[in-house]
């Protein structure tokens, strides 16, 4: 297969999924292209490091605590036409960094898993400040103004359903490739769930709840919720991960000592593919991430106050394909459990089958071949019509 020099990937830390996202693509050209350098860029804590930290706290404390604010402001700006004032402001955010970063690297593309560089590339692009062939990869299942810009040479989508929202945008179809939301390679393989089992001092004969709070550990009523499992008046056992909220983890450390189900709570986890792999249900918020390595790992979700936006667009969709089930206070948390745990657990059964059919394994292969592509068929490499 052809190959090419260099990729320049422009992401954020906004949650983990954009930086995962870039991670699954730079492993998956270490296979199809291993002599393309990949260069992954945190593209807000890098052009404005300030801005990036009042930024990142306002958006989980928001998400923490004023979630209903946060989704007025994620549907007002859902439909801004890329011409709009604010639009074009965003798109000048970084604008001269990162046109002088392009002349340093010379790129043969530019990849994005974050939509405000996304707009700066092509908004560089409109000005005929480059012409390097640009990809952008929507991480959620949803459709936002945030993710379409012009000068956007190709898509790469995790569904159907966003192919035909950027179509109904003015999106050329061509230009746009359902591939899935990438995950890395851990995510995969074929697990040993029997030593994980015991790897992880759990019960064979009982039923896992694996619940996860988000990277930040950012849902909600997440300590009473675990609570309740830890005392859940039928045969299971718990297994919590909190992320980086370290005051989460030591406050269910100490809730979990007077547990009478079998419980464990974790901080952050690298390898948390196997806590998934080894789990029978997961109770989570629907970050675009996570519910993608479910869906690899055929793993039914159960999905717990959504953050109105993209969150509950990602739900939305998750309920249509039947593959996970929607509470939205604690006590229909409690009902869904009792039902797919206890009640009917052929529910859960065929969502796993459904996972089966919906999944999409090879979606960072297709990203990468669809990288490959892009920059063979383009007429010219990144040309920068201003020399440093």
């Amino acid at each position: 297969m052809p190959s090419f020099s260099k990729l320049l990937v422009l992401s954020a830390s906004y949650g983990e999924g954009h930086q995962q996202a870039a991670k699954a693509v730079q492993d998956a050209l270490a296979h199809l292209s291993p002599t393309t350098d990949v260069k992954i860029v945190d593209y807000m804590r890098t052009v404005h490091p300030v801005l990036d930290s009042v930024a990142k706290y306002c958006y989980l404390q928001s998400v923490k605590f004023a979630p209903a604010l946060y989704g007025w402001f994620y549907k007002g700006t859902s439909q801004i036409p890329p011409t709009s004032l604010i639009q074009r402001q965003l798109n000048s955010l970084g604008i001269d960094e990162l046109e002088q970063h392009l002349r340093d690297f010379q790129p043969d593309a530019v990849l994005a898993t974050f939509p405000t560089p996304a707009g700066v590339v092509s908004f560089l692009k409109e000005q005929g400040r480059t012409s390097v062939p640009l990809a952008t990869i929507i991480t959620d299942h949803a459709i936002h103004s945030q993710w379409i810009h012009p000068c956007t040479d190709m898509y790469f989508v995790g569904s159907e359903h966003v192919r035909r929202g950027l179509i109904a945008r003015g999106m050329r179809p061509d230009g746009i490739h359902v591939t899935g939301i990438p995950v890395r390679p851990a995510f995969l393989q074929t697990f040993d769930k029997k030593r994980l089992k015991e790897k992880y001092r759990l019960d064979p004969r009982l039923p896992t709840v694996l619940v996860m709070g988000g990277a930040y550990g950012v849902m909600g009523d997440i300590a009473q919720v675990c609570e309740e499992l830890f005392h859940y008046p039928y045969p299971v056992q718990v297994i919590v991960v909190t992320g980086r909220n370290e005051r989460l983890r030591n406050q269910l450390l100490n809730t979990v000592k007077t547990a009478i189900n079998p419980s464990f709570v974790f901080g952050f986890v690298s390898e948390i593919y196997e806590l998934m792999a080894i789990s029978d249900l997961m109770l989570t918020k629907p970050g675009g991430l996570t519910i993608s390595e479910a869906l690899a790992l055929q793993l039914p979700m159960l999905l717990y106050r959504p953050i109105p936006g993209q969150e509950v667009q990602n739900a939305r969709y998750l309920e249509r394909t039947g593959v996970a089930v929607l509470a939205r206070s604690r006590k229909q948390v409690s009902e869904h459990l009792y039902d797919l745990l206890t009640a009917n657990p052929a529910k859960r059964e065929h969502m796993r089958k459904r996972a089966f059919k919906v999944r999409k394994l090879t979606a960072a292969e297709e990203i990468a071949a669809g990288l490959i592509e892009l920059v063979n068929r383009s007429e010219t490499r990144a040309h920068y019509l201003y020399q440093p």
